[in-house]
């Protein structure tokens, strides 16, 4: 299963890379929800987006990135490690 999710987080990242240039202009500082490499829907922490994406889709089925020029791509802790230390 730990191949699944991690297939998921990697494909999700790369669909959040090519949608980056949009969102930097139309949401920098926001956290977007992706899931099956679709943006979802964009929050205002990092939180509210994890608990959206748990609600919607189940523990470690989605992602969750920082609208930033600056991206990293840190797997399952990339969303579900800042969500759970705000």
């Amino acid at each position: 299963m730990q191949h699944s999710i991690d297939t998921e987080v990697d494909r999700n990242f790369e669909a959040f890379q090519h949608m980056l240039p949009d969102l930097l202009e139309r949401a920098p500082g926001r956290y977007a929800l992706l899931h099956d490499e679709r943006l979802i829907e964009l929050h205002d922490d990092s939180i509210a987006a994890f608990v959206a994406g748990t609600t919607q889709f189940g523990e470690q089925r989605f992602s969750v990135q920082e609208v930033t020029e600056q991206v990293d791509n840190l797997g399952f802790y990339s969303y579900a490690g800042s969500a759970l230390q705000a």
